[in-house]
């Protein structure tokens, strides 16, 4: 039986950031959702979601939305502008390094 394959917390903060950029940048979406949809962390325990959206919404890049009945994220502006900066600079980096001679 193959070991799941579980990814660092910054690899699964960016995925989550990236999911909700992509497409629930307006409509709030459940924990439950952000696990099962976002293929890349499935593998990743329930308590370890959790502990990553408490750390993205205390710096500001989610929001919580409280129901009586789930609990909804959505990115903020801060978020969105922390993936575009992120996205901005990973393809600097991979324009540059595609440009470099290599001996």
């Amino acid at each position: 039986m193959e070991k799941a394959k579980r990814f660092s917390s910054e690899y699964t903060m960016l995925s989550i950031i990236e999911y909700l950029c992509l497409y629930y940048r307006r409509t709030p979406i459940t924990k439950y959702h952000i696990m099962t949809k976002i293929s890349e962390i499935k593998q990743q325990r329930p308590d370890r979601i959790s502990l990553i959206l408490n750390k993205l919404e205390q710096n500001g890049y989610i929001k919580s939305i409280d129901t009586p009945n789930a609990k909804f994220y959505l990115i903020t502006d801060k978020g969105q502008d922390a993936y575009l900066q992120w996205i901005k600079e990973f393809l600097t980096f991979v324009r540059m390094i595609n440009n470099e001679d290599v001996d």
